[in-house]
């Protein structure tokens, strides 16, 4: 917080601006520009993680949608050849054709009834492009872009495998080993995507295979134009991890994307294309197929940097806002106490005339307008008091209702509030403000001279306190006071200047600076001593001090003090004109450095 602070006062020094609205507006915009920046950022990457989660379940809705209709597709020419395999008819037909000894007509009729088996069972599925019968020798018939007898030869390896699957589905995945004859109806560059499956005797014997067949086109429709809101890279693998599509191959097919079906929902750098992707599984229900969809990080992301462009863009709009916002403010707090420093900078000594400010609904300041009039107030009664003693008198009484006002210490501790302004400890010029005006109030209540002990240490405490605000931990303060003291009188204002003194000369060296105020009696007589770790009285000043308390007791005349001359002299004086030569006065310069003024009087002249 201290940093903070800092940054913004060396900012508006270097910007030159001392007033007080400046600073509050430099303070507030950043405070505003650094919540603001804080809840823009937690509110992005919130939302980046709900629309990072929502595009990747685009994504796997996207692979399992394409998955799912080429595992349809599938299980479409699968059904056909479970029919074709449980109907009884065809291959009873089929076995009567296959015998070398029919007559022509028993042929033909055979060749009929097997085409119409065929294609009842093929069905009205325009997208089953063939469905073929085969013997253990590799004689066929078969119906569709081919319709009539078919020879494979024996070794074929499409029959070896559906053989060793042992009844089970066989996938042929190259779509290059395509049926052609002479009679085909296809075109020279269709590929065909076929599935095979032995059929067999009730003794478990195969008796041959029954083939079914789409374009391969087809089947991978759904990866081929994917509708999809980009463009994805699909890869399909099989069993063995061998890639089956796309058929004419990628420069991504060559990459591992199997490896890292466990980093689903993770960007991983594909070393191939050379960018980071996302990448989604869906394993097929009909065959043991896996589709990989992968899209690039920029690709898949661009949604969800476009959906934050507008929350940056929102809290840009709520800062401007805030921006006027705080204008006003600055210029409603500030205006009251720049008032009152044009009027106290202005307003001639002497002057009576009092500040005008209109209520401003904040304690602090309007006690402080208050105490400000009040003491005005009481200042031009005490004038016209003194105009009608005479000149000693009027010397005297003087000086003490200026002590009593001390309006030096007005004016010193509203110049610490200006300063204490420009360098932005608001919080601290609040609670400055408001011990001021508890300490005029005190000034200004009491007309008596004198004050007890007790309530001179809590003035002074009050006093301190307002120090504390401006230095910080470089002042350092105490009290060590007897409570027998406490209801002692001495004159009003005492200690506080001697403590004002102390910490005047103090800050004019380095810190920390260590005052200490102690009480004690002894001897009958009871003690105030006020210590300071400051440079202690020069030389020439403690002479001149002395020479002119000497002059006071010898003649008894006192000297004329100016309001900014008054410190130990004027308590030195007060102290003469309530108890004559028996008050106890002493200051000096302590043997481990700094200096310290010690005051006093009789026990017996408790008053």
């Amino acid at each position: 917080m201290y940093f903070f602070y800092r940054l913004c006062y060396t900012y508006a020094m270097f910007k030159k601006r001392r007033d007080i609205q400046s600073i509050l507006t430099i303070y507030f915009t950043l405070i505003t520009a650094l919540l603001l920046g804080a809840l823009s950022i937690i509110f992005s990457l919130i939302q980046y993680r709900s629309l990072r989660a929502n595009a990747l379940e685009d994504l796997r809705h996207g692979c399992n949608s394409i998955g799912e209709n080429i595992d349809l597709q599938i299980g479409q020419l699968d059904t056909i050849c479970l029919n074709s395999i449980n109907s009884s008819d065809l291959k009873t037909t089929f076995e009567e054709y296959t015998e070398k000894d029919d007559e022509p007509y028993t042929k033909n009729r055979l060749k009929r009834h097997l085409t119409e088996v065929l294609m009842e069972l093929k069905g009205f599925d325009y997208s089953i492009r063939q469905l073929n019968i085969y013997d253990m020798e590799g004689e066929g018939y078969g119906v569709g872009n081919h319709n009539g007898a078919l020879s494979e030869a024996d070794n074929d390896p499409r029959f070896l495998r559906a053989y060793a699957a042992n009844g089970r589905m066989y996938i042929n995945t190259s779509p290059a080993a395509s049926f052609k004859s002479e009679h085909s109806l296809s075109a020279e560059n269709e590929k065909y995507f076929s599935i095979y499956r032995t059929y067999f005797n009730s003794y478990h014997a195969p008796l041959g295979y029954i083939c079914a067949r789409k374009y391969y086109d087809i089947v991978f429709r759904s990866a081929l134009k994917p509708s999809l809101s980009y463009s994805p890279e699909i890869i399909i693998y099989n069993a063995a991890g061998e890639v089956i599509f796309p058929y004419e191959g990628s420069a991504n097919a060559s990459f591992p994307y199997l490896d890292y079906r466990d980093r689903e929902g993770t960007a991983i750098y594909n070393d191939v294309s050379g960018r980071r992707e996302y990448c989604c599984y869906y394993d097929f229900k009909n065959c043991d197929f896996t589709i990989v969809l992968a899209v690039g990080d920029s690709e898949f992301l661009s949604p969800v940097y476009r959906s934050l462009t507008w929350t940056f863009i929102l809290f840009a709009l709520v800062f401007g806002l805030s921006l006027a916002l705080i204008a006003y403010l600055s210029r409603k707090l500030s205006t009251p106490i720049r008032q009152i420093y044009h009027f106290l900078a202005e307003t001639e000594a002497g002057s009576s005339v009092e500040i005008e400010l209109e209520d401003t609904g904040i304690r602090e300041i309007d006690k402080l307008k208050a105490s400000l009039n009040e003491n005005i107030r009481a200042r031009d009664a005490a004038v016209k008091q003194m105009m009608v003693l005479n000149e000693q008198e009027v010397q005297a009484q003087m000086l003490a209702l200026q002590s009593q006002m001390n309006p030096h210490f007005l004016y010193n501790s509203l110049s610490s509030i200006a300063e204490m302004a420009n360098e932005g400890h608001t919080d601290q010029v609040e609670k400055m403000v408001y011990n001021i005006s508890q300490i005029l109030r005190y000034i200004s209540s009491n007309r008596n001279q004198l004050t007890s002990i007790e309530e001179e240490l809590e003035l002074t405490d009050m006093y301190l306190e307002c120090m504390s605000l401006r230095f910080g931990e470089a002042l350092e303060y105490s009290f060590e006071v007897e409570d027998d003291l406490l209801d002692y009188q001495i004159p009003k204002l005492c200690i506080q200047l001697l403590v004002e003194n102390a910490i005047k000369s103090v800050t004019a060296g380095a810190p920390p600076w260590r005052l200490a105020v102690r009480g004690y009696s002894e001897n009958g007589s009871f003690y105030i001593r006020v210590e300071d770790n400051g440079s202690g009285f020069d030389p020439d000043v403690d002479k001149k001090l002395r020479n002119q308390m000497d002059e006071i007791l010898k003649t008894g005349t006192l000297p004329s003090l100016k309001i900014e001359g008054m410190g130990i002299l004027n308590i030195f004086i007060r102290l003469y004109l309530l108890d004559g030569i028996t008050f106890i006065f002493d200051f000096g310069n302590r043997e481990d450095g700094g200096a310290f003024v010690t005051i006093g009087r009789h026990i017996n002249d408790k008053t």
